[in-house]
């Protein structure tokens, strides 16, 4: 598992599910009309269906005291990169109209079409639930944190009352409440199913949407806005993470969580940044370029730190 060829092996799929998507939206296949209704879609119905599955179906029961824990680290983590991003805009004395959506862009790993096939891929299915409620952190902090950073006008809590947070609260709740068993064997199957199609159906749509992106891309000047991203997302913030991962305190029977923040520490930046940077109205070819920046360098820095980091976790 821990050698560097295994973990090349690993993130290939994604990769290529990736390059498909771009494959398939430039032979006309996957035209880009249809990514309004896809991703409505792959957020309202198929991401919700795949977290209730895999909550719901875990044999695992975390007590509320570790269920905190998790959601706490996620929110920090993504804290944690918003406020070296902004750290680094400074720094740099980047335009006071690039930074915000540099700040919101480069704060943000991949926390889930990425991350969760080479999640699986490493540690198999059964890390998924600790993913997965990870991540409520991960849209909490991303909706308040975030958006402070983002817009002026700050965050609304509308925001978080979202079909993925809902679906992750709602199977804590049924899981709690006697698990799949309660529920009829006709609708857990098509919970399955409709949760199957998930991450495939995302990274084609990802894959498109990054053909687009690369149609009249232009780099910033001096390479500012890239390099900084890059610094960010692929350096300073993968370190930080992973020195928690390897030294910081986690609950007795958790170590699992230092495997979840390695994965996450090595994700590049997420695309879906970019919807919420348009619907905040912010500099889209800022957060573009730190993007596909961060995209490129992963290819070679996303399996050096799961090589690394496998070695170094206690």
């Amino acid at each position: 598992m821990g050698n560097l060829i295994d973990i090349l092996t690993y993130v290939a799929p994604p990769v290529l599910m990736l390059l498909l998507g771009a494959m398939l939206r430039r032979a006309g296949w996957f035209k880009a009309e249809a990514d309004a209704s896809v991703s409505v879609l792959t957020v309202r119905v198929l991401y919700p269906c795949f977290f209730f599955y895999h909550i719901v179906g875990s044999d695992e029961q975390m007590a509320p005291g570790n269920l905190a824990f998790v959601v706490g680290g996620g929110f920090l983590a993504i804290s944690l990169g918003f406020l070296v991003a902004w750290l680094v805009a400074r720094l740099t004395r980047m335009d006071v109209q690039c930074a915000p959506a540099f700040t919101f862009a480069s704060g943000i790993f991949n926390y889930g079409y990425f991350a969760f096939p080479v999640a699986i891929s490493l540690f198999g299915e059964e890390i998924l639930p600790k993913f997965i409620v990870f991540n409520l952190g991960v849209e909490i902090a991303i909706w308040t944190v975030g958006i402070l950073f983002l817009a002026s006008s700050g965050f609304k809590f509308t925001r978080l009352i979202n079909p993925p947070a809902i679906s992750i609260v709602l199977a804590l709740l049924v899981k709690n409440g006697g698990g799949d068993a309660i529920l009829p064997s006709f609708v857990w199957e098509v919970i399955k199913m409709l949760g199957a199609c998930s991450i495939p159906v995302g990274l084609l749509l990802i894959g498109g949407n990054i053909s687009d992106l690369m149609k009249g891309f232009k780099f910033s000047k001096g390479y500012k806005v890239e390099i900084s991203a890059v610094a960010v997302r692929l350096a300073i913030v993968p370190a930080l993470l992973l020195l928690y991962a390897c030294k910081g305190p986690v609950p007795d029977g958790m170590d699992w969580f230092r495997k979840v923040l390695l994965v996450q520490a090595a994700m590049p930046a997420g695309i879906f940044a970019l919807v919420v940077v348009r619907i905040y109205e912010g500099d889209r070819t800022t957060a573009m370029r730190a993007i596909m920046a961060t995209l490129l360098g992963s290819l070679l820095t996303l399996p050096l730190w799961l090589f690394f980091g496998l070695r170094l976790l206690p």
